[in-house]
């Protein structure tokens, strides 16, 4: 138990490196230029107007 006591800031330090690349490989692999595109259209997907296909309030 001492060694791992003994061990934790390298640990942590370790942690806190694996988190940050974890998070510039997601980064990186959204904004790769082939994936770019079709980001960007699920991106605007709440922008879209529904068209005929909305469902209509019943309001009066």
């Amino acid at each position: 138990m001492e060694q791992l006591i003994q061990h934790y800031p390298w640990l942590r330090s370790l942690w806190t490196v694996w988190f940050f690349l974890l998070f510039v490989g997601v980064i990186t692999w959204v904004m790769w230029p082939s994936r770019r595109q079709q980001w960007r259209k699920l991106g605007n997907i709440p922008l879209h107007d529904g068209g005929t296909n909305r469902l209509r309030s019943k309001r009066n």
